[in-house]
């Protein structure tokens, strides 16, 4: 009966009552160890993410608990985590468009972020290519209307003429206002054209509907022709906002024609099918994933209104970590921005932070390992993903942990490159049948998980901590002094 009144003045704050001071009340400051947070010489925080020890399970019978899985999960499996509060913005989404699909009238689309490391569809092709399989679907999704990787693309064959292309990384060239998701944009020099194909590949040869994605401030009209069909007139309102235009029919091959005008800008095309599973791969090649905040937020929801997304993946890491840091608390910062940011543009879309892979380096030995960077900027990510009541996946886990680069760099046939670094396509397929195993695991068990409980904040004497995880762990989501406490 005493701790159970003494329990909640854990999370008192201290007051003044006369002459007297009451100090908070730190039941578990004991039963905390001291290095539950280290800190280097500096006093800045090394980790910021750290599972909670065995003591913590004496708090954690009071709090809600997760519904129990329908089965065990597969040996082996890397459970995606997901750290979504009742605002729901982890992968319930994505899990409720799958089982209504039938119902929606259109497709369950993906928009996937990333760097190089997924570049013309490494990975996220075979991805793709699995999610249809069982949910249905063809076609590759969205696509800039000229990109600079075109040619080294396997999922679809694209060729293209007379724009002029800007990109969010040219410092000094490019306007912020015009940008898309593919973080491009591109304005036609004369009549500019481009042409989409299909490849000899199931569920990408033919594709039913075919979108060019513009803004224009004056109406005018753009052609399409399909297979070796007629050249057909579409309209473009011209209302300065997001448009769509759309040409249905199957087809192997579109092409479209835009003309010049003023104040034109056009972002990419789309080939997808009616129904099914659509994931769209928007990487860019040296980018952290920051810049993704200069998007405009009108841009994006002007964009959630013509093409919604169900789940919005975020994979990077790979331009940040390096050999000597392990502080990334300035990239969680940046990062956390952009979530928000993307949580705003588009409310109705789950969100699913994926943690950076394997990367190796010779170090002071002289040998290859994985770069220390790689271990604290995980941590960083899995926090990051708590604090923002996201999905995490860990990469790194579904690679293989230690070495796993430097394993698939020596396999025969090789996986990756010998840089260390970047996955190859097989590499890739490798990768995205892991992933889409921890997908599908979470859908089956989605029916059950309904009716959970958002997850809690436990607020102990130094530390703000989210849970319960699995296995009953929380996880640090914050430092105090309390006042610096925001979750609680």
């Amino acid at each position: 009966m005493l701790v159970l009144i003494l329990l909640p003045m854990q999370w008192m704050p201290a007051c003044q009552i006369g002459s007297y001071e009451i100090k908070r009340v730190g039941l578990l400051a004991d039963v905390l160890p001291e290095d539950l947070h280290p800190k280097d010489e500096g006093g800045e925080v090394t980790d910021t993410l750290l599972p909670a020890l065995a003591a913590i399970q004496k708090v954690r019978e009071a709090q809600p608990q997760a519904a129990v899985p329908s089965k065990p999960a597969p040996k082996g499996l890397v459970c995606i985590e997901d750290y979504a509060d009742a605002n729901q913005r982890g992968m319930l989404p994505f899990y409720q468009a799958l089982a209504q699909r039938k119902q929606l009238n259109r497709p369950v689309r993906i928009a996937y972020f990333g760097d190089s490391f997924i570049e013309v569809d490494i990975l996220t092709g075979a991805l793709r290519t699995l999610l249809q399989e069982k949910f249905g679907g063809n076609g590759v999704g969205f696509l800039d209307i000229a990109p600079p990787y075109a040619a080294n693309r396997s999922t679809v064959h694209q060729r293209y003429g007379g724009w002029n292309a800007f990109c969010v990384l040219d410092k000094g060239k490019y306007q912020a206002a015009r940008l898309n998701i593919g973080q491009r944009y591109f304005v036609p020099q004369s009549t500019a054209w481009t042409e989409i194909s299909g490849v000899h590949q199931p569920r990408l040869d033919t594709t039913e509907v075919h979108t060019l994605y513009l803004r224009a401030n004056a109406p005018l009209q753009v052609g399409v022709k399909l297979n070796q069909g007629t050249m057909l007139a579409l309209q473009a309102e011209g209302t300065g906002k997001v448009e769509a235009l759309t040409r249905k029919g199957r087809s192997g091959r579109t092409r479209w024609q835009v003309p010049t005008a003023a104040g034109l800008i056009c972002w990419g095309v789309a080939e997808e099918s009616a129904r099914g599973v659509i994931l769209d791969n928007l990487s860019l090649r040296g980018s952290s994933g920051t810049t993704l905040t200069e998007i405009p937020q009108e841009v994006l929801r002007q964009l959630h209104d013509v093409r919604p997304y169900d789940l919005i993946v975020l994979q990077f890491g790979l331009n940040v970590a390096n050999k000597k840091q392990t502080n990334y608390s300035s990239y969680a910062h940046q990062m956390k921005t952009v979530i928000e940011h993307l949580k705003r543009g588009f409310p109705e879309a789950g969100i699913l932070l994926i943690g950076v892979g394997d990367r190796e380096d010779r170090l002071a030995d002289g040998e290859l390992h994985t770069l220390p960077g790689i271990h604290s900027l995980i941590k960083y990510q899995q926090n990051l993903a708590a604090e923002t009541r996201v999905a995490f996946w860990n990469l790194y886990e579904g690679m293989g942990g230690e070495g796993s680069i430097r394993r698939m760099a020596e396999a025969k046939p090789a996986e990756a490159g010998k840089d260390y670094t970047h996955i190859n396509h097989r590499g890739g397929q490798r990768i995205a049948r892991t992933l889409y195993k921890s997908l599908v695991y979470g859908y089956e068990q989605y029916p059950r998980k309904r009716n959970v409980k958002p997850l809690i904040c436990v607020r102990t004497t130094r530390h703000c901590l989210i849970g319960p995880l699995p296995h009953g762990r929380f996880t640090v989501r914050h430092t105090l002094p309390p006042a610096n406490c925001t979750c609680c």
